[in-house]
């Protein structure tokens, strides 16, 4: 069996502009290909990418987002790169404060009201131009995500920054070859002091002083069995909220709105029956997954669907290329807003990962984009694509989105 791929860097602007080609060429080669470039087994089918994330004693989630075991990364306690028993009381105590149940209840009717002002703005310049990132995708989750744990206005764009500048670092390896350029900032913006994680401890210590009803006062006072999340992880949670949630949730939005807009058979179908609106949203997941992947390592010799692979190995789980198995979803490349049967529980793609690290902000980003696409179907009768742009896409390793996206309507 060939196990060697041509050399080809997985997060690649190049890559960035259309993967799937070469995922589909990998997973000709084998379920399993080495990348030199980043020193991993590349992941491609569906199945095995299932059986890896599922195993979390063969298969270690110490190095989910920072790379392969020749990368050295910060201690960073955060659960996302924890294994269990760690990960459970993590996730566990997280869970008290972050559940879907709370963020409904208490953010849904904000959600909506935020997402009414964006769009009355767009409609009432009149030029029948919407810019789904910059009007809605891009603004929408970042303020939500700061709302929630408790920001001021006047941070909010500081917040996107240092989310950018995040997604832009993690997953980057030596060998990637160049530097990628910060996102813009502000001069005003610039000029402020402090970072993100003295930002967020700043807020922990004023929460213990004077607790109020928010996310962060709901995390520092989560107990389970006398044990607390201590500021290290307290800090590492909030980063990845901020950037998972906002990076997923902003990138899925994206692409639902992108896919209904290029199928224009598809979005008449959806106006027609509302209730595939969920199954669409699963579709527009698996179609173009907002993270493209995450690592692995193998915590001991293993065979791997006929191949060897040694304890220390760096695996990246491609989600995306998992959810273009031609062997587990017929045509693949079809955006077909009806393939999921949500009412029957069928949600198996992998978008949202699987197994005990499959995303604890799932249900936040289902909520937003939910919302947001009802709305816009609402005020824009129809919408399409604009003649001739050329779609431009984030230089960030994990996850792919674009950095403008217009339709007319």
């Amino acid at each position: 069996m060939t196990t060697e791929a041509q050399p080809t860097h997985p997060f690649t602007p190049a890559m960035k502009r259309d993967p799937y080609p070469k995922y589909d060429e990998w997973r000709e080669q084998a379920p399993l290909v080495w990348s030199d470039e980043i020193g991993a087994w590349l992941v491609t089918t569906h199945e095995v990418a299932k059986d890896i994330l599922g195993d979390h004693r063969t298969f270690s989630s110490g190095n989910s987002v920072f790379g392969g075991p020749l990368v050295e990364h910060p201690e960073f306690p955060s659960m996302i790169n924890r294994d269990n028993p760690d990960h459970q009381r993590l996730r566990g105590l997280v869970a008290k404060a972050f559940t879907p149940r709370t963020i409904d209840e208490a953010w849904e009717p904000r959600i909506r009201e935020y997402i009414d002002e964006l769009l009355d703005e767009a409609v009432s310049r009149g030029d029948g131009k919407f810019d789904v990132v910059g009007e809605l995708a891009y603004p929408l989750p970042v303020k939500m995500i700061a709302e929630i744990i408790g920001v001021p206005p006047e941070l909010f764009e500081r917040f996107k920054w240092w989310s950018n500048q995040i997604a832009q670092d993690i997953g980057r390896v030596p060998e990637h070859g160049y530097e990628p350029e910060p996102p813009p900032l502000e001069e005003d913006l610039q000029e402020q002091e402090g970072s993100l994680f003295e930002f967020f401890f700043e807020q922990i210590e004023d929460r213990r002083a004077n607790p109020r009803d928010d996310l962060v006062t709901r995390l520092v006072e989560a107990e389970i069995d006398g044990e607390r999340l201590d500021d290290g992880e307290l800090i590492a949670f909030l980063v990845l909220l901020l950037v998972a949630g906002n990076e997923t949730t902003t990138n899925l939005m994206n692409h639902a709105v992108r896919g209904l807009a290029e199928h224009p058979e598809q979005q008449q179908r959806l106006r027609e029956h509302p209730d595939l609106l969920e199954p669409m949203l699963e579709e527009a997941l698996r179609w173009e997954s907002p993270i493209q992947g995450f690592y692995r390592r193998a915590n001991e010799d293993a065979e791997v669907a006929g191949v060897q692979v040694k304890a220390g190995d760096a695996m990246l789980v491609l989600y995306a290329a998992a959810n273009h198995d031609p062997e587990k979803f017929e045509c693949p490349a079809d955006f077909d807003i009806g393939r999921f049967d949500v009412e029957r529980g069928s949600r198996d793609h992998l978008a949202f990962g699987f197994g005990p690290h499959s995303c604890l902000g799932a249900s936040l980003a289902r909520l937003e984009a939910g919302i947001a696409l009802r709305a816009l179907l609402e005020r824009f009768p129809t919408f399409k694509p604009l003649e001739g742009q050329n779609i431009e896409w984030w230089d960030t390793p994990f996850f792919r989105g674009p950095r403008s996206y217009v339709v007319t309507f």
